[in-house]
């Protein structure tokens, strides 16, 4: 079989990072999504904690016009220093062989790759609400304002990084409605489109 390198990018609740899951262990290939912070942390000596506070967030722009102070390290805001390491985590794994990685800009860093297959993970609102509700035990005012401010953070994160925007098809092959098939579905059908074009390479 040949390599695949698969990124998702996911709305909050959608359930990007379970589809993810289920298609690595479909394929027998490695997973990345929080793994990244620890691998991040052990790349570049920075407090798995202090990673994890950063992890796919916006970085605040007094903090890009300072030198110095909280959320900053050697003069570098934390963010720019987490970015460069799980990029470069990313390109490390992809060149040793298939694997799937969930955001992180992901689809933005292995651009070129010609094995990239790029997936965005959409649901209608409500159903995302829904998702949030359940699986954090939150009310539904909170889960709600959970959701758009996830997604704001992602999009803000996505669109510094990259200078492009966070959710628009042109920037992912595959963009799908996990709330169609359900969770367990969308990763079967999507896990079949990889071992095709695995086929292929």
């Amino acid at each position: 079989m040949g390599k695949i390198l698969i990124t998702i990018g996911r709305q909050y609740g959608s359930g990007g990072h379970e589809i993810g899951e289920r298609m690595a262990k479909i394929l027998g290939i490695p997973f990345y999504d929080r793994e990244l912070i620890e691998l991040a942390s052990k790349k570049s000596g920075i407090d798995r904690g202090l990673l994890a506070i950063h992890d796919e967030r916006p970085i605040p722009a007094a903090l890009l016009k300072t030198k110095g102070g909280a959320g900053t390290l050697d003069g570098k805001p934390i963010g720019e220093l987490l970015f460069q390491a799980q990029s470069g985590i990313i390109i490390d794994a992809a060149g040793k062989g298939s694997c799937v990685v969930i955001g992180r800009c992901a689809n933005y860093v292995l651009r070129e790759e010609p094995e990239l297959f790029s997936i965005y993970v959409t649901a209608p609102l409500e159903q995302r609400i829904q998702r949030i509700m359940e699986r954090n035990r939150m009310s539904r005012e909170d889960a709600a304002a959970a959701v758009e401010k996830v997604d704001r953070q992602r999009s803000d994160y996505y669109n510094h990084h990259t200078g492009r925007n966070w959710g628009e098809g042109c920037e992912y092959e595959l963009m799908i409605d996990s709330s169609v098939l359900g969770v367990a579905e969308t990763a079967q059908r999507l896990a079949q489109m990889a071992q095709e074009r695995m086929g292929r390479n």
